[in-house]
């Protein structure tokens, strides 16, 4: 029973909070960044990025990429591209931050089951992003070294920190 207790009672430092933040926030910075600029555009690319990617995607959600995503393929790489720069400065900056893991977490798990992976498919790095994710957002991240430290303080009853 000891080892019980005593291993319940052991909390992860803040530190290693915000190690993973800034981890998965600099990810996001260099996967927005190599997005913007370029010939044809991201917007101009994603169309053949989705079906060359979509053949391996799983039926249920092949059927949702034709239907919906790459007939509105200009309007969901600007989608792309906003959110993945709100959640890069998201967590590098440490301002709602559990939103931006949030969105950080819905986008991997669109590119995982775009790519055809599951959580335990041992190639996938979006579902290890995802992990990082969840970690950052329930353990409150930004309240350590991050912006969201003074809004807790200043409005401790809203949830984003």
């Amino acid at each position: 029973m000891r080892f019980f207790y005593e291993s319940r009672d052991q909390t992860v430092t803040r530190t290693l909070m915000v190690v993973l933040r800034l981890y998965l926030g600099i990810v996001f910075l260099l996967a927005v960044s190599s997005k913007l600029g370029g010939e044809p555009g991201f917007a101009g690319r994603l169309p053949v990025i989705l079906e060359r990617l979509g053949e391996s995607s799983h039926g249920f959600y092949r059927g949702f990429l034709h239907a919906v995503v790459i007939p509105r393929a200009p309007l969901v790489a600007g989608f792309i591209i906003v959110g993945e720069f709100l959640v890069a400065l998201s967590l590098i900056l440490g301002i709602a931050t559990r939103l931006g893991a949030g969105l950080a977490m819905f986008l991997v798990l669109n590119y995982m089951l775009l790519k055809g992976a599951w959580f335990w498919t041992p190639s996938s790095n979006d579902a290890a992003f995802f992990v990082i994710g969840l970690v950052v957002m329930l353990g409150a991240a930004g309240r350590a070294f991050g912006i969201d430290y003074l809004l807790a303080a200043r409005w401790p009853r809203i949830g984003l920190w």
